[in-house]
C-alpha cells in the first residue's frame, strides 16, 4: 500500500516535516558562513589573525541567535506542531487505505463465492430442465413446466454472469487500493539529512 499516490504523498509529508524541525533546532547553535570567513579585507598571512581581520571573520562569518532563543523555541514548537499534524494525515492515509483493501478483497470473496454457488445451482437447474424436457416428450409434463425450467435456468446465468461481473470490477479495486501499478517509493531524507527509511506506522 505504500505505493499508494495518497499514501505516499502523506509519506513525504511527513519526511518534511520531520526535516523542518531538525533545521528550526539547529537556530540553537552558532553557524559559520565559509563565504563571510573569505570576505575580509586581506589574506595575507601576516595581517589574517590581525585584531581587526578577526573582527571582520567573526562578524562576516558567524551567525548566531543567541539573544533570540524565544522566537526559536516559537519556531521549533511550530515545527514540532506541523509534525503532528502530518503524522495525523499520515496514520489517516494508511488507514484508509487499509480500509479500501478489506473492503474490496470482501468484496472479491463474496462476489466469487455466489459465483461458484450460482455455478452449482446452474448444473442442477440444467439438469431439471433436461429432465422435464424428457418428461415433456413423453406426455407426462406439460409444456409450461418445460419453459418454468427454461425460465430458471435463465435467470441462474444471468446472476452468475452479473457475479462474475462483480468478481472481475472487485478483482480489479483490490489491486488498484493495494497500490499495484503505482510507481515504487523512494528513500526519503530524515531531519538529520540521512537516507532513511519511512517512519514505521503503529
Amino acid at each position: 500500500m505504500r505505493r499508494r499516490p495518497d499514501v505516499l504523498a502523506a509519506e513525504r509529508r511527513l519526511a518534511a516535516a520531520d526535516a523542518r524541525i531538525g533545521a528550526a533546532i539547529s537556530d540553537y547553535y552558532p553557524k559559520v558562513s565559509l563565504t563571510g570567513l573569505l570576505g575580509v579585507e586581506s589574506l595575507d598571512s601576516s595581517r589574517v589573525f590581525a585584531p581587526e581581520a578577526l573582527q571582520h571573520q567573526v562578524s562576516g562569518g558567524l551567525r548566531w541567535r543567541l539573544f533570540d532563543f524565544g522566537r526559536v523555541d516559537a519556531e521549533v514548537a511550530g515545527a514540532r506542531g506541523r509534525e503532528a499534524e502530518a503524522l495525523a494525515a499520515y496514520r489517516a492515509a494508511v488507514y484508509r487505505a487499509t480500509g479500501e483493501v478489506e473492503t474490496a478483497i470482501s468484496d472479491l470473496v463474496q462476489a466469487r463465492t455466489q459465483a461458484a454457488a450460482l455455478q452449482g445451482q446452474i448444473t442442477d437447474l440444467t439438469l431439471a430442465r433436461d429432465q422435464a424436457q424428457d418428461a415433456y416428450q413423453a406426455g407426462v409434463l406439460s409444456l409450461i413446466e418445460v419453459l418454468d425450467a427454461d425460465r430458471d435456468l435463465l435467470a441462474a446465468s444471468d446472476q452468475l454472469a452479473q457475479a462474475r461481473s462483480r468478481a472481475a470490477l472487485a478483482a480489479v479495486a483490490s489491486f488498484r487500493a493495494a497500490g499495484a501499478g503505482c510507481t515504487a517509493p523512494g528513500v526519503v531524507q530524515g531531519a538529520s539529512g540521512r537516507q532513511t527509511s519511512p517512519p514505521a506506522f503503529r
